[in-house]
C-alpha cells in the first residue's frame, strides 16, 4: 500500500501561546524547529506524527475570520499512556474532560477540548497501562484477570 502513516495534523489557532501551552505542557508534545514562514506558528512532535499550529493570516478562513471548533473534522484521536496521570494533569490544570471505558476493546478514553475547541480523544489500551491503574470511574485495573 502506498500510504503508510499520518505525517502531520495542521490546526488553525486564535491564540498560539495558549495552544502551544496546551499541547506541550498538558499533553506532553515536544516543540521542534520550524521553517521561518511569514506567519506565526509552532511545530510539535508526537511520536512519528507532527502537529503544525498556524496563527495569524494562516489561521483565517476566506472571509478573514478565525474559527473555533473542529469544523468538518469531529475529533483527533491519539494513542496515549498513563490514563491516571493524564486525568490528574487535567484536574490540576482546571481542564474539563470526559472519560469513557470501552470494556469490550480494553480501551480507556479521555476527551478534552484544546483552546480553540478542537476535540482531542486520548485512547489508553488497558494492557499497556501501569499496574494498579484506576482508569475511568477510578476502579483499580487488575492485570491478573
Amino acid at each position: 500500500m502506498p500510504l503508510s502513516d499520518l505525517h502531520h495534523v495542521a490546526l488553525k489557532t486564535q491564540d498560539l501561546a495558549a495552544s502551544e501551552q496546551f499541547y506541550v505542557d498538558v499533553l506532553g508534545m515536544e516543540k521542534v524547529d520550524r521553517p521561518d514562514f511569514d506567519f506565526p506558528g509552532a511545530w510539535l512532535q508526537m511520536g512519528e506524527t507532527m502537529f503544525h499550529l498556524m496563527a495569524g493570516y494562516a489561521a483565517q478562513g476566506p472571509d478573514g475570520e478565525t474559527y473555533r471548533g473542529s469544523g468538518a473534522v469531529d475529533h483527533l484521536a491519539i494513542k496515549a499512556r498513563d490514563f491516571d496521570a493524564m486525568r490528574e494533569k487535567f484536574e490540576l490544570s482546571g481542564i474539563k474532560y470526559k472519560e469513557n471505558n470501552i470494556r469490550d476493546f480494553g480501551i480507556w478514553q479521555l476527551f478534552v477540548n484544546d483552546p480553540d475547541g478542537v476535540i482531542i480523544e486520548l485512547n489508553f489500551h488497558c494492557a499497556d497501562e501501569p499496574q494498579r491503574s484506576r482508569g475511568p470511574g477510578r476502579a483499580t485495573l487488575s492485570k491478573t484477570t
